[in-house]
């Protein structure tokens, strides 16, 4: 008796180290990410259905000097879908919508010409209809209210991008619709709906959609000015967003949703199971997103979330169902990335983060050699394999060109990640295929081609003096802006939400990143005056005017 007693002794101690090691390095972690002096971050961890984490960091406010606190108020972006979409899963089991059923049924003044969309096909992104957040005169005035009937009528008048479910494209419009039809057949604003239907019955009592009286402990939203410093991001009024984004929450109303969605308090387990499924496009390919659930690995484990970014806040929550594993992070500026935070913090609370490497193999120059090429992953997008004496390099189009190292036959690992590629062979032992399996749901297989690897750039020296008439803002897009500056010999350019990076001059007016395949090149008027940029990345030309 006295023995056991003992061992479970040991054992709570034990658990108990752990434990406080696992918070320990969250709050490492997180005082990193969101350094004491900037515009920063509450956070919210629970495991097996009790909080083990809470805490805020950073400024909720610079001026005046004001900490991040965990029960602050934050605008949550697009994580707004999964109200939307449960609310129109509550409709849909009371028998007032049909998810098969043509959105003309409902919004009877909105029309698809030539074409049948369904509810369905608004919440899970295959709709066709165009984004109005990709319509620069729609956004132009996000500041001011606009009626829900006004913005479907800029909605309508546009063309389609493709066929209902040829393609998938995240798609603000949809989400937009889906609004008015819960208006239409609850006869309540989206607004109304939601906190009586949603926010009440699951105790959610500092979460809301009007924002005519914010509380005090709303932390305000920032974007970065410059390499260190910060301005209060322009204000999207709530109307702009509406069933898309427009809801104020805290991690401790979305923990409380996170409990009662995942114990089916909310809407039945079969109408979840539907928002849990992968889509599927007529073409058969699979795609990681439900109805405003993402889906994506911790390991091996199925990971359930979604993200949101507005102007000023970025926001991300994801739940391991298997492992009972809830992170959320909702921070006050554009500067740091809460989706790749989630996942890393779900890491460090499963094991993962400290998981060894695999011993890495030795190759020799033939069997290195025979893993180049250029690897088709669609017909905008490749997978290149390149190497440099014995390393070898894996880099997307358009992306970060990474190290990667042989553990296994056909099998690689990047450094500091879970990602591995996989390379396939044929029947004749060639190299047809490899896949890259990561954070996705759904890895990422990509076609061996007959493509010459691409050759690197070529840097110039270039005198400081000629880039100077370069430096200021230029805008790609309503709120999102790069700009350029010079430090002493360093030409540096950082896009609204992105850490700043180096670029290399190639001519006098066109410039590379090193970084990640992307180039931009300075436009002059008749008088030599430096008017606009255009961005070259993946495939497209995105032109900027200096604003300032």
């Amino acid at each position: 008796m006295k023995k056991t007693i003992f061992f479970l002794l040991i054992l709570f101690f034990v658990s108990l180290a752990q434990a406080q090691t696992v918070t320990e390095d969250i709050d490492k972690f997180m005082n990193e990410k969101y350094p004491a002096n900037q515009p920063g971050a509450a956070i919210l961890v629970a495991k097996d259905d009790k909080v083990i984490f809470r805490k805020g960091y950073g400024l909720a406010s610079i001026s005046p000097d004001k900490p991040v606190t965990p029960d602050m108020v934050f605008r949550i972006g697009s994580i707004t879908k999964q109200f939307t979409s449960t609310a129109i899963l509550k409709l849909a089991e009371q028998g007032k919508i049909d998810l098969k059923a043509d959105i003309t049924t409902y919004l009877t003044e909105f029309s698809t010409p030539g074409k049948t969309v369904t509810v369905e096909q608004l919440l899970n992104h295959t709709s066709g209809i165009k984004s109005y957040t990709s319509l620069p005169d729609a956004m132009s005035k996000k500041g001011l209210y606009i009626s829900p009937a006004d913005m479907m009528k800029t909605i309508q008048g546009q063309p389609s991008d493709f066929a209902p479910n040829e393609q998938w494209l995240y798609n603000n419009s949809g989400y937009f619709l889906l609004g008015m039809i819960i208006e239409k057949v609850s006869g309540m604003t989206y607004g109304e709906y939601v906190a009586k239907n949603l926010f009440k019955p699951t105790g959610m009592k500092s979460s809301f959609t009007d924002d005519s009286n914010l509380p005090a402990n709303t932390a305000k939203g920032y974007m970065k000015s410059g390499a260190t410093e910060f301005k209060i991001a322009d204000y999207v009024h709530p109307s702009i967003p509406y069933s898309a984004g427009a809801i104020f929450s805290t991690v401790d109303d979305l923990w409380k949703w996170n409990q009662a969605i995942f114990n089916y308090k909310v809407v039945k387990k079969e109408s979840l199971e539907k928002a849990w499924t992968l889509t599927t496009l007529n073409s058969g390919k699979l795609v990681g997103y439900g109805y405003a659930w993402s889906f994506g690995r911790l390991g091996d484990a199925k990971v359930i979330g979604h993200g949101g970014a507005i102007d000023g806040y970025l926001t991300m929550e994801i739940y391991v169902p298997d492992q009972k594993i809830y992170v959320c992070i909702l921070s006050n500026s554009m500067t740091a990335s809460p989706e790749e935070y989630t996942y890393q913090v779900a890491e460090i609370v499963a094991g993962i983060s400290n998981a060894k490497e695999p011993e890495t193999l030795s190759l020799t120059e033939a069997a290195l050699e025979e893993y180049t090429g250029v690897y088709q992953i669609s017909d905008k997008e490749d997978r290149i394999i390149s190497r440099k004496g014995t390393q070898l390099f894996s880099q997307r189009t358009g992306g970060t060109k990474f190290e990667i190292y042989p553990y296994e036959k056909d099998a690689f690992f990047f450094k500091d990640s879970q990602a591995r590629l996989n390379f396939f062979r044929n029947a004749e032992g060639k190299l047809d295929a490899v896949e890259l399996k990561s954070r996705d749901f759904i890895p990422q297989r990509a076609t061996r081609t007959n493509k010459p690897i691409p050759t690197g750039r070529t840097e110039i020296e270039l005198a400081g003096e000629v880039f100077d008439a370069y430096t200021g803002e230029y805008e790609l897009a309503p709120g999102f802006i790069i700009k350029v500056w010079r430090e002493e010999k360093s030409f540096k350019a950082q896009a609204t939400g992105q850490p700043a990076f180096d670029i290399f001059a190639e001519s006098e007016t066109k410039f590379f990143l090193k970084v990640v395949d992307a180039q931009v090149e300075f436009n002059k008027d008749d008088t030599g005056k430096v008017v606009s940029m255009t961005l070259f990345q993946n495939g497209a030309q995105v032109p900027g005017k200096k604003i300032k």
